[in-house]
């Protein structure tokens, strides 16, 4: 019994790459939506910003693909600091961008952040197919 109920807390490589694959997909969409609100952006601080996000992306990606996990976490541990160094220095100085968006694009990224984070320290198990391939 205590068998089948750890089988329901854990996840197979396979399952754990398209949970990943769909919060991006989600967050990608997402960020796209909110992009539309930075109309008033000047094209320097949408470069930056677009930047930004293409590095959020890309870390993501890396973090949740890679084996080497010290590099991992080191990499989204660097890259967090960063965006948050970035968005502070946005929400201190907002020119062409409301207080609002700044806020929904925080909890965009760390919704974001929170749901990978979530799926890498879920338990991952070996299937008999995974175990083959290896």
């Amino acid at each position: 019994m205590l068998g089948r109920m750890k089988g329901l807390w854990t996840q197979t490589p396979r399952e754990k790459a398209a949970t990943v694959d769909g919060i991006n997909l989600f967050f990608g969409a997402l960020l796209g939506a909110n992009l539309g609100t930075l109309d008033g952006l000047g094209l320097y601080d949408y470069g930056k910003v677009i930047f930004i996000l293409a590095g959020t992306v890309m870390a993501l990606r890396i973090f949740s693909t890679t084996e080497r996990r010290a590099y991992a976490y080191g990499l989204l541990g660097g890259y967090v600091l960063l965006v948050a160094l970035f968005l502070y220095l946005l929400k201190r100085d907002p020119v062409g961008i409301s207080p609002a968006d700044i806020d929904r694009l925080i909890v965009t990224l760390t919704i974001w952040l929170g749901s990978v984070l979530l799926v890498e320290i879920y338990p991952t198990m070996a299937t008999g197919k995974d175990q083959e391939q290896a």
